[in-house]
């Protein structure tokens, strides 16, 4: 989220870890604009199409214009806080940008996209994706450009530490199999193995948090979801989830390579 701060020391550490960074394009939360609103008051106006699309338009453009300000480079992949990207209006209006300032992006399988397509059969699942997630999807395989093939990783932000581990093995579980994909961790020094492009990637989403200093001294709407979601994830627990189900993690451009 360009509204926010990141450090060049920050940055300097994501690139040495190889992490893809991409941009999280906002309408209801921190970046400053006159179309910033609550969500409900976005859903409203975007299906009532009460938004002008030169107003949308010129605020995607912003926040792509800070992105590259401040990382040198176009977005690994795109995606909406709040899957507002996927709103009507706001969805014509990105895919329109993206086209047209990310051409040679796309055509070399450089920028990806989020899309919301249910990974397992639950309410808040389906509500997302009805919010424009099948539009959002279509769009995209008509622009060609890449995106996961599921999404998961959707709750309530209140479960506790059995409860999210539960959860955890129900959305690995229900990952459609990658036959040309070994199982296994990938490392910043492994290859990896893929031998065709027959890969379908599941995309879980996740928001784990944990102040630098060790302080809890940090507010955020989702703060003990946060932090718990990140003990899971360094957990030994998770890496025998992987391992029982034969889960290598990716990175946005090892998906978009084997496209």
């Amino acid at each position: 989220m360009v509204g926010g701060t990141i450090t060049d020391s920050d940055i300097n550490q994501l690139k040495k870890l190889n992490v893809d960074v991409g941009l999280h394009l906002d309408f209801t939360g921190i970046f400053p604009s006159a179309l910033r609103g609550s969500l409900k008051s976005i859903i409203i106006a975007c299906y009532l199409r009460r938004f002008n699309p030169m107003q949308v338009t010129k605020v995607i453009k912003q926040q792509l214009d800070a992105f590259e300000d401040r990382f040198g480079r176009a977005p690994v992949f795109i995606d909406g806080h709040q899957h507002i990207h996927q709103f009507p209006v706001i969805r014509q209006c990105l895919i329109n940008e993206l086209s047209n300032r990310y051409s040679v992006e796309i055509s070399k399988g450089m920028l990806s996209a989020r899309v919301t397509t249910p990974l397992v059969n639950d309410l808040k699942s389906w509500i997302i994706y009805g919010l424009g997630g099948y539009a959002w999807r279509k769009s995209c395989e008509h622009n060609r450009i890449p995106t996961n093939d599921r999404f998961g990783g959707v709750y309530g932000f209140d479960a506790d530490s059995q409860q999210l581990a539960t959860l955890w093995e129900q959305w690995l579980q229900s990952a459609p199999p990658s036959a040309d994909l070994s199982s296994g961790l990938l490392t910043l020094d492994t290859a990896l193995p893929i031998s065709s492009a027959n890969l379908l990637p599941t995309l879980i989403m996740c928001h784990p948090a944990v102040p630098d200093n060790g302080s809890n001294d940090w507010q955020d709407e989702i703060k003990a979801a946060r932090e718990l979601e990140y003990e899971w994830l360094i957990s030994t627990e998770f890496e025998d989830l992987l391992h029982k189900y034969q889960i290598r993690l990716l990175r946005w451009s090892d998906m978009i390579a084997v496209k």
